[in-house]
């Protein structure tokens, strides 16, 4: 190991125990501006000081440990409904969800901070909207769909590395997706109700990714419209309601995690 490596752990052990940047520079003897750097590069990308000293900041499969996963595939999800990175001023992601939906918030706080531990989350109230924002520059990396204008107007595909990650975790995908651009509502069929799942996106190539991840798990679904999915199989809607923590016998409808209008 060689000793640029043994100092970034040593910073990133410290950092990592509560230290601050500044008592850090003065312990080590090394200048503040290289400790707030190697903080910035490396503390986001892995969650042990050991994995994150010896991995460049690039980001990627093998840049994620195996307990980091779940928060990515949710989170990607998530960031394709009502998410966008904002890079006017300092580098952002903004999620836009319901104030009124405390769980679906603390799930994207914690798929946040499970992928950049060290990064603070801060929410700006909207009317019935909250605005879960995180600020790293890091994020265009984190998610390299990012770009100009509006989803539904720009090719959106996923990386080799991300697919990887999907295919892996194809639950937390749909999850997110469903918290985001999703509901559950009842269909009528010969008079009776019935428990249904819609996915509606603007973007077609976000729609395909959803009945993607959707195929990974078996769950047979439809184009309801050019910008909607439907989900109507008893048994796939089980699986759904499994996947949302809701009740086997949920029979009125559920509406999901909506927000307002989302800027990209």
């Amino acid at each position: 190991m060689t000793r640029a490596i043994q100092d970034r752990l040593g910073v990133l052990e410290l950092w990592q125990g509560g230290s601050s940047k500044k008592s850090i520079a003065r312990t080590t003897g090394i200048p503040r501006s290289t400790v707030r750097d190697w903080i910035h590069r490396f503390a986001g990308v892995a969650q042990s000081a050991e994995a994150a000293g010896l991995k460049s900041a690039q980001w990627g499969f093998e840049s994620l440990h195996q307990h980091q996963l779940p928060h990515y595939a949710y989170l990607l999800g998530m960031y394709l409904g009502d998410g966008y990175i904002s890079r006017i001023g300092r580098t952002r992601l903004r999620v836009f969800l319901n104030c009124n939906q405390l769980g679906v918030i603390a799930r994207t706080v914690k798929s946040i901070a499970g992928l950049i531990p060290a990064g603070r989350v801060r929410f700006v109230i909207r009317g019935r909207c909250v605005e879960v924002v995180s600020h790293s520059g890091l994020w265009p990396e984190i998610f390299p769909q990012a770009g100009p204008g509006r989803k539904h107007k720009r090719a959106i595909q996923l990386m080799p590395w991300q697919r990887d990650i999907v295919e892996r975790h194809p639950v937390n995908f749909i999850a997110g997706c469903l918290e985001s651009d999703g509901c559950r509502h009842r269909r009528v069929v010969n008079g009776r109700n019935y428990p249904a799942y819609s996915f509606k996106n603007r973007s077609s190539d976000i729609l395909g990714l959803f009945g993607w991840a959707c195929d990974l798990l078996g769950l047979r679904h439809r184009r309801a419209s050019a910008t909607t999915i439907s989900i109507a199989r008893r048994r796939d809607v089980a699986r759904l309601d499994q996947i949302q923590g809701l009740p086997a016998d949920a029979h009125l409808p559920t509406p999901l995690d909506r927000s307002g209008p989302t800027p990209a």
